[in-house]
């Protein structure tokens, strides 16, 4: 499912659909295909927003990965409505899987649980800090007996829906064809209300949800390599892309800097992410943030817990806290 706006992901994904966001130096949707990958070859994306992108990319290089078919929705039709679409090719049991989340999980113990217990839809489940952000689930015996979407307070549980099902054909007698509806708020309570055995399996490896800035700098620096380098500027978590420059006594510590990046003298760079034809003002500090493509700070630039859009400039001795600035936005 990679049909998603990413709206929170904002201005980040004004000019590119949320499942190619880079982490750890890859699109995200890669991991979800890798993981897929131990049990299938063969995938259908739903797509909508920006979805030319999508499509080239998985038609070039990547289409060694497995064969790839495009279901495009005009207008969104949610998740279980998207799914509907693609009703005619999916005839066995078949994966679900959200683009959007970095996931590693050995998908054959999943399905041999999905199998034995004979479920008509598995869910994969993922312990959460906070419950309240998630829609959590009660399980019994490996079914799940009880769900509740994102409780205020008293949560049933710490085991949250992460996005990733398996299912069987079955599931497309209650979605309507054409219809805007969703897998967690509509598919799964009418399954629920005709008593089909819903499984819930907690996933082992790695699942993190993209979906807010916060999230997408853990994401970047949880897939990227510890650095083992000389330099005592550099620490923790490092990804550095190709002809990344780095002018001296630049200090970096638990960041992911991409392609082509220019970062001036005595820039400190912390729990940050800097995309693609950025550039950094000499003496800059950038802390608990993320740059966008082709981003530009002048000299002295201090930010903070802020988004900052691609092309926009911030001038000599800008600063900007808690902030999400846009394309066309200019700090002077």
């Amino acid at each position: 499912m990679a049909g998603g706006l990413g709206t929170r992901l904002r201005p980040l994904t004004d000019n590119i659909p949320k499942s190619l966001i880079p982490v750890g130096g890859r699109p995200v949707i890669l991991y979800l295909i890798d993981s897929f990958s131990t049990v299938s070859r063969d995938y259908i994306l739903t797509v909508s927003y920006k979805y030319e992108k999508i499509v080239e990319l998985f038609s070039g290089k990547l289409s060694k990965k497995g064969n790839f078919l495009f279901s495009v929705e005009k207008d969104p039709l949610g998740t279980a409505g998207g799914l509907k679409k693609t009703e005619k090719f999916l005839e066995e049991t078949f994966f679900v899987g959200n683009a959007d989340t970095v996931f590693r999980e050995d998908m054959k113990e999943l399905l041999k649980f999905h199998v034995k217990n004979k479920n008509i839809i598995t869910i994969g489940l993922t312990k959460v800090d906070n419950p309240s952000e998630f829609g959590v689930v009660k399980l019994k015996d490996g079914k799940i007996v009880q769900f509740q979407e994102k409780p205020k307070e008293n949560p049933i549980s710490n085991l949250a829906n992460a996005g990733i099902y398996i299912m069987e054909p079955e599931i497309f007698d209650y979605i309507e064809k054409g219809k805007v509806s969703d897998i967690a708020k509509n598919l799964i309570p009418s399954l629920q209300g005709d008593n089909k055995r819903i499984g819930g399996y907690e996933i082992k490896g790695t699942w993190i949800d993209i979906g807010r800035p916060r999230d997408l700098i853990r994401a970047n620096i949880e897939m990227s390599k510890k650095y083992t380098g000389k330099s005592p500027s550099f620490s923790g978590n490092i990804y550095l892309g190709r002809k990344v420059k780095i002018g001296r006594n630049a200090i970096i510590r638990n960041s992911s800097i991409y392609d082509n990046v220019s970062i001036s003298d005595n820039v400190s760079i912390e729990n940050s992410v800097i995309y693609d034809n950025s550039q950094i003002g000499e003496g800059s500090r950038i802390r608990n943030s993320i740059l966008s493509f082709n981003s530009i700070l002048g000299e002295g630039v201090y930010v903070d817990d802020s988004v900052i859009g691609g092309g926009l400039l911030l001038r000599k001795g800008g600063k900007i806290e808690g902030s999400i600035l846009s394309s066309g936005e200019e700090n002077k």
